[in-house]
């Protein structure tokens, strides 16, 4: 099949830490900054590494940058990428970010002093619950904050602000927190106009870039991981082509 001629990339990645990477952004040139934060998952890992460790045997979790961050260090680093965030977006753009139930009461009113309005709380229903016992979840968190002075800026019915849908399985994932490519989706287009840019400034393995492109938008993502800065690439450039070759 031949495609039509190749256009302008549509997306960029940056290697490098997310506050540095967001400040040499444009003011208000985004739509929206949709992300998945390392939320101090490795807090709760690192039980089950040590277990592994005494038995002497493997432990399956793969770490990553961040991982091992604190509840504190955390509030402390996404109250400064929230105030880039008051910066960059546009005027009743949105600031999504997910997190751990756990995480909220210290998340919350650290975006909020930043100077963001906190508008929502979504919840993403996984369909499945996970391990533990008592009440176990079969959900996480998105934070909805979004820059003031106008009223928030929506394209799309979401309908509610509980989603359902199946988790990446774990044979699946090239990063090991991956979010599904179809909640990204919903969540970037009901937030951000046809063409809009979306950034993530922990940008992981590219999905919420691969999810971008698939709603017809821009995307920027920021990573300090170099080895998922080249695996980003390499998916992108295989989804914009796709997308390039199915619109011939």
């Amino acid at each position: 099949m031949t495609c039509r001629k190749k256009p302008k990339q549509r997306w960029k990645i940056l290697h490098g830490d997310a506050l540095d990477q967001l400040a040499t952004l444009k003011p208000e040139s985004v739509d929206a900054i949709v992300t998945d934060p390392p939320y101090c998952a490795g807090g709760f890992t690192e039980k089950g590494k040590q277990a592994a460790r005494a038995m002497g045997v493997r432990h399956k979790t793969r770490w990553f940058t961040g991982d091992n961050m604190g509840t504190a260090g955390l509030a402390f680093l996404l109250r400064a990428v929230a105030c880039q965030a008051c910066r960059i977006l546009v005027p009743g753009g949105s600031l999504l970010v997910f997190c751990d139930w756990r995480m909220v009461p210290a998340l919350a009113p650290a975006l909020e002093s930043a100077g963001l309005r906190h508008q929502n709380l979504v919840v993403w229903d996984k369909g499945s619950i996970g391990l533990g016992k008592g009440f176990r979840p079969r959900h996480e968190l998105v934070l909805h904050f979004t820059k003031g002075g106008v009223k928030p800026r929506y394209f799309s019915k979401s309908g509610s602000n509980l989603i359902p849908c199946k988790r990446v399985p774990a044979r699946k994932r090239v990063h090991p927190t991956e979010k599904p490519i179809e909640l990204l989706e919903r969540l970037i287009e009901v937030v951000t106009p046809e063409d809009g840019l979306v950034v993530d400034p922990f940008a992981g393995s590219g999905t919420c870039g691969e999810a971008a492109l698939r709603a017809g938008r821009q995307w920027v993502g920021i990573e300090r991981g170099r080895a998922f800065c080249a695996t980003t690439s390499e998916r992108l450039a295989q989804v914009e082509e796709e997308l390039r070759c199915a619109s011939a």
